[in-house]
């Protein structure tokens, strides 16, 4: 008597209803990063309408360009050449991982990890961890923000002031014949352009050192800073010229509303609400531009940056006590901190490469200067078509704060979006006080309520 033993037919996961296809999987991801592209670009270009929501964009900026430092070192490690993606080289040491995706507007990165309530967590941390979490990445931008414009400022605002003087200076002397006094507006204004230039050719690579390493102290570190200038004049020269040419079209968009009463005849007539309407969806619209380019150069020089670092340790250049912690770890992480000195040459070919890479870097530097002088100039030029009193000269979009909103005082006051933007970043710092201090407290409560 045989028994007939019934083998159940073997379902493929490809056949399985809740399989999705690799490739589809690929095309839903695409889609989902599209969506939050053009989300994240919409919002950041309406920041870039007011004063507040300039500053979140540099914090924003700056956290980016951050993840681009980590990206350009896991490209130059094993971990790339073995098919690991970064995402799950993060993944593998923090589900949590702040760079797993782009800086969020709102909310914390993760959203999903930062809310779930871990074991053993009270009843009032975890409140507090919802309490956080919508707004976590909001406050991390305008602290990261007011960071990074302060330092920013300390370096470049006394041009820009001298700057300012100049032309009102200058100004000033045309119209009343001060003879005497002719040579104070020229000589300011030379003085207050070889000091922005000066300081041009510091700041873009102070401001990624900061930015990678997220202490705000490192954008003062001027050896390491000034090292790394000398050991990259020629990407550090390619930069600058990148600068002068975004400005171009910036300038243009800027000093563009001018010209409106000849293409609108109706324009001067209009009344201030109409005007301010007109003005206000321009320079929306501009600003998607000025976005892109500010985020732009800061990516190029984070680049820059990752580069110098990583050639420095390796070769021994830059010792490894000089990075920052948030450095030193994800190099040990990606085991990228191996140095290997130069070869020792002869002391003729040493004096002879260093007098050679000396008169190239003294070269380089003068024509960096003259790329950043080509910038300032615009700066004049576009000034002259279309004066913006103060913020036209005390802010560069490019440079300072993306702040692209250039409405004539008689039709809006500044004044009050000034005040109300202190006030907010006041409130906001009393706010993140107190929360501390909550946390605080509740992590001292014994565990209950789980």
């Amino acid at each position: 008597m045989s028994v007939e033993v019934q083998i159940p037919p073997v379902i493929r996961v490809e056949d399985s209803p809740t399989h999705v296809p690799p490739q589809r999987r690929g095309l839903f991801s695409f889609l989902w990063k599209a969506v939050v592209f053009v989300w994240k670009y919409i919002v950041g270009a309406l920041f870039c309408q007011s004063l507040l929501g300039s500053i979140l964009v540099v914090g924003w900026t700056y956290r980016l360009m951050q993840r681009t430092a980590l990206k350009r070192w896991w490209k130059r490690s094993e971990h790339k050449r073995k098919g690991t993606r970064v995402a799950d080289h993060l993944a593998g040491h923090d589900l949590q991982h702040e760079h797993l995706h782009w800086p969020n507007w709102f909310v914390q990165q993760n959203f999903l990890q930062a809310v779930r309530r871990k074991p053993g967590t009270s009843l009032r941390t975890y409140l507090l961890q919802w309490l956080r979490a919508p707004v976590h990445s909001v406050w991390l931008n305008v602290k990261t923000g007011l960071q990074g414009i302060f330092n920013t400022w300390v370096l470049t605002l006394p041009g820009c002031l001298l700057l300012l003087f100049a032309w009102y200076d200058g100004w000033n002397n045309s119209f009343n014949k001060g003879y005497e006094q002719a040579p104070v507006g020229p000589l300011t204004g030379i003085f207050g352009i070889v000091l922005f230039i000066a300081a041009m050719l510091y700041v873009p690579l102070a401001q990624a050192r900061q930015a990678v390493t997220g202490e705000w102290r490192s954008f003062y570190q001027f050896p390491l800073i000034w090292r790394l200038v000398r050991r990259h004049w020629v990407a550090c020269l390619a930069l600058a010229a990148c600068y002068s040419l975004f400005s171009i079209p910036v300038l243009v968009m800027k000093t563009a509303p001018v010209f409106f009463g000849g293409k609108e005849p109706d324009f001067a007539q209009l009344t201030s609400a109409q005007a301010l309407k007109t003005l206000n969806g321009y320079f929306f619209s501009t600003a998607f531009a000025v976005l892109a380019a500010y985020v732009v150069l800061r990516l190029i020089a984070a680049r820059i940056y990752a580069r110098g670092i990583l050639n420095g340790v390796q070769s021994g250049a830059i010792p490894v006590s000089a990075l920052g912690e948030r450095e030193r770890e994800e190099l040990q992480r990606l085991n990228l901190i191996q140095v290997n000195p130069p070869r020792s040459r002869h002391v003729i070919i040493r004096v002879a490469s260093k007098t050679s890479s000396l008169v190239l870097f003294c070269g380089a530097i003068a024509a960096t200067a003259f790329v950043w002088f080509t910038f300032v100039a615009q700066i004049f030029i576009a000034e002259f078509f279309m004066y913006h009193p103060v913020i036209g000269w005390l802010n560069q979009p490019l440079v300072q704060l993306p702040w692209f909103r250039y409405v004539p005082a008689h039709v809006q006051n500044p004044g009050p979006e000034v005040f109300v933007t202190i006030l907010l970043l006041l409130g906001g710092l009393v706010c993140y006080r107190a929360g501390r201090q909550a946390i605080a407290l509740a992590k001292r409560q014994p565990v209950g309520l789980n």
